[in-house]
């Protein structure tokens, strides 16, 4: 049997002719084939403004409104220009926003990965029988179900086996906070000084640099710049007491800004150390008695000292919890006071 285009007449195999019966509803040669799907096909306004303009038919809904010649060429020449500058600011900073925004990931994406690893270090520390324990608290199994094949009947069951030390590992660190692994370690007396410091480190990086990234973004403001200054300060050695804290951090200051002074009264007011009007409380070594007076100085600083306040502590002896306690109830209550613990 032979099959026929139904336009041209054209010979056409058997393939063809159910291919263009199927989705023609006519048997059609090759050809006509294609110029079926041209006829049927409609740009959509997206595809429309990707065509080159030349190829673009004029979206006007009045014909008196398409420009004359001579006004085009104005249009190419004053015009158009500044709309394409405006267009490349506008792309600029779209650019900038999607540069911030992929770098804003990955950064959240290496802090989740270092808090992964300090967890794992500290529960590699822990004993079989402290991680069970540690369980046992949380509600978590230590137990794990395999399924197995019965060797005679060939069905197959669930058999439960005792976790190993790796497989309760992984599922401490996935289902518990660095905080919740700390307080346990140091409530059983697990040496982790070491990883402790290094948190502290890697925070105050942390911390230094989405200050630099607030002054980049704010513009320089005195305050953030002066708490920069100030995180960047190191004690030389720990004191028992708070004056030698005091003048070593008011050297390095005066250091950087002449006009520091110390202990400037105004009214019931005294705070340690002040800078261009903004006022610095020092605490070292910092007790929990000396967190709750700082609530108090909180209250009473802003009224002399508009510019801001900062509260500088040294020598924090105050476990993780109370410290993160007091720390959030400072943030909701005084969220700008700013806090630097060193």
């Amino acid at each position: 049997m032979r099959y026929y285009c139904n336009i041209c007449k054209k010979y056409i195999t058997k393939a063809e002719f159910l291919y263009s019966v199927k989705f023609f509803d006519r048997p059609l040669c090759r050809e006509h084939q294609n110029l079926e799907l041209l006829s049927q096909y409609k740009p959509n306004q997206s595809e429309r403004l990707e065509r080159p303009i030349s190829e673009q038919e004029p979206i006007v809904s009045d014909p008196e409104e398409i420009m004359k010649p001579d006004e085009i060429e104005d249009d190419t020449d004053t015009g158009s220009r500044s709309g394409w500058k405006t267009l490349g600011r506008a792309a600029a900073k779209m650019g900038k926003g999607v540069f911030r925004g992929v770098k804003k990931i990955v950064d959240s994406s290496k802090k989740r990965s270092q808090i992964r690893k300090w967890k794992g270090a500290i529960l590699r520390r822990m004993k079989m029988t402290q991680l069970k324990r540690f369980c046992y608290e949380q509600k978590i199994s230590t137990t794990k179900s395999v399924l197995e094949e019965d060797k005679r009947s060939e069905d197959l069951y669930w058999k439960k086996y005792d976790c190993t030390k790796g497989e309760l590992i992984a599922r401490l660190r996935n289902k518990l906070s660095l905080k919740i692994i700390i307080s346990f370690a140091n409530r059983n007396h697990i040496n982790i000084k070491d990883i402790q410091i290094d948190i502290d480190r890697k925070k105050t990086e942390w911390e230094m640099k989405e200050l630099i990234e607030k002054i980049s973004k704010n513009g320089s403001t005195f305050l953030l710049e002066l708490v920069k200054t100030i995180k960047e300060f190191a004690p030389m050695r720990q004191y028992n007491t708070e004056i030698p804290y005091q003048d070593s951090l008011t050297s390095f200051l005066k250091s950087r800004y002449p006009k520091t002074r110390i202990e400037v009264s105004r009214g019931a007011t005294r705070p340690d150390i002040v800078v261009k009007g903004i006022a610095i409380e020092v605490k070292g070594p910092t007790s929990y008695k000396d967190l709750q007076t700082v609530a108090d100085k909180c209250l009473r600083y802003p009224q002399y000292f508009p510019n801001g306040m900062i509260c500088v502590l040294f020598n924090v002896n105050v476990s993780e919890y109370r410290y993160a306690e007091w720390l959030k109830g400072m943030n909701t209550h005084y969220p700008d006071v700013k806090v630097i613990k060193i």
